[in-house]
């Protein structure tokens, strides 16, 4: 999971949106009412969640985005063979259609053939099948895990926590989570996909 930064502190230019009853312009990056709807609409500079209202940043430093990188080939490499759906990445997934104003954003997303809605250009009202986040030495853990509760209460799966310095994988899964540190599979949603752990982090310094 990319580093989540605090809006009000980011410094970037303001989106500029505009109100009827409200003339006066103001950064989106600083309102608590941000709709879906809007948010599909604005060109922002980084990849952006909704959590009740508020747009929140998601970050990668280079070692995310190596191993986001990592991860996306192979699992995009092992759909080429076998097509039975469709991976993305920083894809918004609007969770809980009822919920105008939330949005979840996976480091790498897998959903399987049919299920994905038609309309491409808007975030798609379902969870993932398979949900994978990075989780960065400084993330909040019990933050990290509500993120995996939702997935998993609004359809998902699996979902995979890749830990850096721990160098392993907690699976998680309505029936509980299992660690691995050797190699990942998914047979109930990807026959014969295979990832060994190691190949993941290889090359990357251990965090201190």
């Amino acid at each position: 999971m990319a580093e989540v930064i605090d809006t009000l502190s980011v410094e970037v230019p303001p989106s500029e949106v505009y109100s009827v009853t409200n003339p006066k312009t103001i950064p989106i990056e600083q309102r608590t009412d941000v709709t879906v709807e809007e948010l599909e609409r604005i060109s922002l500079p980084y990849p952006a969640e909704l959590y009740n209202g508020k747009v929140v940043f998601k970050m990668a430093n280079p070692e995310h985005g190596k191993i986001q990188g990592r991860v996306a080939a192979k699992l995009d490499f092992y759909l080429e063979q076998n097509p039975i759906g469709d991976m993305m990445t920083e894809t918004n997934f609007k969770l809980w259609p009822d919920r105008s104003k939330e949005s979840r954003i996976p480091d790498v997303a897998f959903v399987k053939k049919g299920r994905m809605p038609e309309d491409w250009r808007h975030f798609p009202p379902i969870a993932p099948d398979l949900a994978i986040e990075i989780v960065s030495p400084g993330d909040d853990f019990f933050e990290v895990m509500n993120k995996v509760d939702a997935y998993l209460e609004q359809g998902a799966q699996i979902v995979w926590l890749i830990m850096s310095k721990k160098r392993e994988v907690p699976v998680c899964t309505s029936a509980g989570i299992r660690k691995v540190r050797d190699v990942l599979t998914a047979p109930e949603l990807l026959p014969g996909f295979e990832l060994p752990v190691s190949k993941i982090f290889e090359g990357i310094p251990v965090p201190d």
